[in-house]
């Protein structure tokens, strides 16, 4: 049996909020609706990429400003009734909002909306109208306060174009662009880009020698990554903060804000004609405790990263990456951000250390002062099975009482144990593989 030394005494910092998400609550035209999941889980922040994907009626800046020769400085051409309706159900739950300014993906052969703006400059000032209409009431708008302004996504994607028809310097030219009209109109708003696939490593590189040789406002750094090895998503967070600290954005933030469980085996095509099979298995896989076991392990990783906020793919119901099932019901994955919620509202972390240091075993700590509950999450995604000690050091009574929750192949975060027990004898916990246990304790 194997320790967790966990001393409530010693602060660490606050928990991350990276528990968001890629898009609203509301889709198949209002007809599935997870508004109430959203507020129970906390999601802090929705990124705005994908909406009602794969035929957006809103966000993309098309859909608000669909006659690209009308004039940007008048309000009668844009059409922001949708995107209204959107960013409210959004607002409704109480997260707030990163706005990728710019299309979605586009998989079918023809290409319609992912091209080169014609003008620059106009389609800047286009970007400058949606942040008025959301931020400053103009057009009948509203004061959401929207801080992140992305620009565009993934334009580096090597897949047959499918975010960006144009070349790389015609991408970097539109950032250098519209970043500085933005920045020249609200200097306090924060910009940034450019959604890296982070598999494109040659894009990276020249497109931050662009933004330092040009001195660029880059406020955020955003960047992808779908893999089913947690050590790859942290190489990635080390990749681009070294770039930023390299090219001189150092204290610019670090945006993971794609991401999900990829276990995908890449002699089997994931989609297409004939491989209807292997997309099931591999999006079940994804919905299953084996990745909610993994999305919970990053989670708490994420805390030790250099990275500021993060967004998990997808959080809307009609979508294959989904935390929920197309008629709006909660997935095995959507539990892990239940219990990394939980987490969060012990915003205190505190030490917790796993004597041996299993691989594939997240351990994650965190006190609420007011309440002084201490709320301890476990996640094992590839560990062996075995038996932990929770050991308490610093301010413990004699007798503390416990409630442990878990999410593993047949319980979805249930209450499985009360227990009252001794710091000095510690609390006896068992971490299946794929499973995560969320302990509350009372101090």
């Amino acid at each position: 049996m194997q320790n967790i030394n966990i001393n409530a005494t010693v602060l660490t910092g606050k928990i991350k909020p990276v528990h968001g998400v890629n898009n609203g609550p509301v889709c198949y035209g209002s007809l599935t609706d997870v508004s109430n999941y959203y507020k129970e889980s906390g999601f802090p922040y929705v990124r705005l990429h994908d909406p009602n994907w794969p035929h957006p009626r809103e966000v993309d800046i098309y859909t608000i400003f669909p006659d690209f020769t009308k004039d940007p400085a008048d309000p009668g051409s844009y059409d922001f009734s949708k995107t209204d309706t959107y960013i409210q159900s959004i607002i409704a739950c109480g997260s707030k909002i990163v706005y990728r300014l710019g299309a979605s993906i586009e998989h079918t052969k023809k290409k319609y909306y992912v091209h080169p703006p014609a003008n620059f400059n106009k389609w800047a000032k286009i970007c400058v109208g949606i942040i008025k209409h959301y931020n400053e009431g103009w057009a009948g708008g509203f004061k959401y306060g929207i801080k992140y302004w992305e620009i565009w996504n993934e334009p580096d994607n090597p897949t047959k174009n499918c975010m960006w028809t144009g070349t790389k310097e015609e991408y970097f030219e539109l950032y250098k662009t519209a970043s500085r009209v933005i920045k020249k109109h609200n200097p306090r708003l924060l910009v940034g880009g450019f959604a890296a696939t982070m598999v494109n490593p040659k894009f990276d590189l020249k497109f931050f020698k662009y933004c330092n040789k040009n001195k660029l406002p880059l406020d955020f750094f955003s960047w992808h990554t779908y893999t089913d090895k947690p050590e790859k998503t942290a190489a990635n967070a080390h990749y681009a903060k070294a770039l930023l600290d390299k090219y001189g954005y150092s204290k610019a933030e670090s945006h993971f804000n794609e991401w999900n469980y990829w276990p995908h085996d890449a002699k089997r095509p994931a989609f297409g004609a004939g491989n209807e099979y292997n997309t099931e298995r591999t999006f079940e896989r994804t919905k299953s405790a084996e990745g909610a076991s993994f999305d919970a392990g990053i989670l708490i990783m994420l805390q030790d990263l250099p990275v500021t906020l993060a967004n998990f793919y997808d959080g809307q119901p009609s979508s294959f990456w989904s935390l929920f099932n197309v008629y709006g019901v909660p997935q095995k994955n959507y539990y892990a951000f239940k219990a990394f919620n939980e987490l969060y509202t012990h915003q205190e972390r505190v030490k917790a250390e796993v004597t041996g240091k299993p691989k594939g075993l997240f351990c994650c700590a965190g006190l609420n002062k007011k309440t002084g509950e201490l709320a301890v999450l476990i996640s094992n995604f590839s560990a062996k099975e075995s038996g932990y000690k929770i050991m308490l050091n610093g301010k413990a009574k004699k007798v503390l009482n416990s409630k442990q929750y878990v999410l593993d192949k047949t319980r979805n975060l249930e209450l499985t144990a009360e227990k009252s027990f001794k710091p000095v004898t510690g609390l006896n916990v068992t971490v299946k593989k794929h499973s995560v246990v969320l302990l509350k304790i009372s101090l």
